[in-house]
């Protein structure tokens, strides 16, 4: 167990991939799905609110670190064409299921169902871009996923007492860039030569 105020270092850290993101987005390596980066913004503010309702430290700034990122991806897609990805109706319904968790949250006075619903309505949030990451690997940049996996790690490593509000949303973000990193990673092996050399 790394000390709590790691935490905020792997936040840091985490927010650096996102910063690589941004890069390969406003010049136009990256596409982001604009309605999973929108909600990705959003959903991690809400996660915020719930754990600093909580009481929870230094582990909430990288939630709010996490959500901050992906709106500035979101209006930098808009500066290159390059970095723009067509939603399919598909993204749509995932918004609105998503949507409707954050919802479900604003229903509720109890913070650990806030932080449950916000968990829920970021991974249908996630879907299109972990199906796009898998199809089309070179739209995504496995390098700054990588990043963020290694920052949240690093927070994940230094919570303190494992409760779900301190725990819950550290890890999916962990697990959630790890998987992204992995599969967008195969667009860029390179591929053995298959000819006869003379």
């Amino acid at each position: 167990m790394l000390p709590e105020p790691c935490a905020i270092v792997g936040a840091l850290i985490g927010s650096l991939g996102g910063c690589y993101y941004l890069a390969e987005t406003l010049v136009g390596r990256a596409q982001p799905n604009r309605i999973t980066w929108l909600l990705w913004g959003l959903f991690p503010m809400v996660i915020f609110v719930a754990q600093r309702a909580q009481g929870v430290a230094e582990v909430s700034w990288a939630s709010f670190v996490a959500g901050l990122t992906p709106l500035l991806v979101v209006a930098a897609s808009f500066f290159n064409r390059k970095a723009y990805w067509k939603s399919e109706p598909r993204d749509y319904g995932l918004m609105a299921a998503a949507v409707l968790g954050l919802l479900l949250w604003a229903l509720t006075d109890e913070p650990n169902l806030a932080l449950l619903f916000s968990l829920l309505a970021d991974g249908l949030a996630s879907v299109p871009t972990l199906l796009k990451a898998y199809r089309h690997p070179r739209s995504e940049s496995w390098v700054a996923y990588a990043v963020s996996a290694a920052g949240f790690g690093i927070s994940l490593l230094s919570v303190q007492a494992h409760t779900f509000e301190a725990t819950a949303f550290v890890a999916y973000l962990f697990l959630l860039n790890g998987t992204l990193a992995a599969l967008a990673s195969r667009g860029r092996r390179p591929r053995p030569a298959t000819g006869v050399v003379p």
